[in-house]
């Protein structure tokens, strides 16, 4: 039985290059937690990716709750079966105590290889 391991991802101030390397040593499932998604079909933003060489597909989105971030990666979760999960993102200090798992990036950077490491 294959295990459903999933990436919440923030688009902006996060992805680079590693993020491929990361989805695929770890088989993680990208479920796209930015705003990005409300002015994007999934086709269009796999496109951006694609552009960006950022060659992994994108599993899914988080519904959209302006108020509340961690509100949208909770249902997900509530509404998904999955085995693990870890969130990524430049800017936590709204859900850091609220969600776990949580590794945040440097927006200025984007994934490192010690942010690698925390995941």
């Amino acid at each position: 039985m294959t295990k459903l391991r999933i990436i919440f991802t923030d688009v902006g101030g996060v992805l680079n290059l590693i993020y491929n390397k990361l989805c695929k040593d770890l088989d993680l499932k990208p479920v796209i937690t930015s705003t990005w998604w409300l002015n994007h079909t999934k086709e269009q933003l796999q496109n951006i990716f694609i552009e960006q060489d950022i060659n992994v597909e994108i599993y899914d989105f988080t519904p959209h709750d302006k108020a509340d971030r961690v509100l949208e990666i909770k249902t997900w979760l509530s509404n998904n079966v999955i085995d693990s999960y870890v969130v990524i993102d430049d800017k936590t200090s709204d859900i850091v105590k609220y969600v776990g798992n949580l590794v945040k990036v440097r927006s200025c950077i984007g994934l490192t290889h010690e942010v690698f490491e925390k995941i």
